[in-house]
């Protein structure tokens, strides 16, 4: 499955952001902040995704998802985040970084090969991307591509906020 958010601006501070599957508009919402919450309708059904910060996201309706943060040298100064997608009985670890363009999906059962991919590009308005594999339902892709982009706006503030302190 092929998803893309883009972000058009709607009004004074305000974005639209739209995500399509294969071409076809599926769901967006406009905000003029970022949410931890936001009830959408993916497809034709109802949805509520949530997050506590960077750390954990749901999604909640039909179907339920759960990503979960965690790293893996948890002692070491150059840790290295990864984020696991539970949705029943299927299990991925998304891994890269929040300041990086790109989150690999990769199965628990082959760590090496990619099962998918999540990217960003750069600019005025970021414009995201996502390659999923066929056994994630699109309401979950869609959760997966609004967790990382909830990732890099959290990380990149960060970042910044980080810079200016200096």
């Amino acid at each position: 499955m092929q998803l893309r958010a883009t972000a058009t601006p709607a009004g004074v501070l305000r974005v639209r952001y739209e995500i399509t599957a294969d071409g076809r508009a599926v769901t967006g919402w406009t905000a003029r902040t970022w949410r931890q919450h936001r009830d959408l309708v993916i497809d034709g059904h109802p949805y509520a995704l949530r997050s506590e910060g960077i750390a954990r996201f749901a999604l909640e309706g039909e179907l339920r998802a759960h990503i979960q943060r965690s790293v893996d040298h948890p002692d070491g100064p150059l840790s290295h985040p990864r984020w696991t997608v539970e949705l029943g009985d299927l299990t991925y670890r998304m891994t890269g970084s929040g300041l990086g363009r790109r989150f690999a999906l990769l199965t628990t059962a082959d760590a090496l090969n990619e099962a998918g991919r999540v990217w960003r590009t750069t600019g005025l308005r970021p414009s995201y991307g996502a390659e999923l594999p066929d056994a994630l339902p699109l309401p979950v892709g869609v959760f997966v591509l609004w967790a990382a982009m909830a990732i890099w706006r959290a990380t990149v503030a960060a970042a910044g906020t980080a810079a200016t302190a200096r």
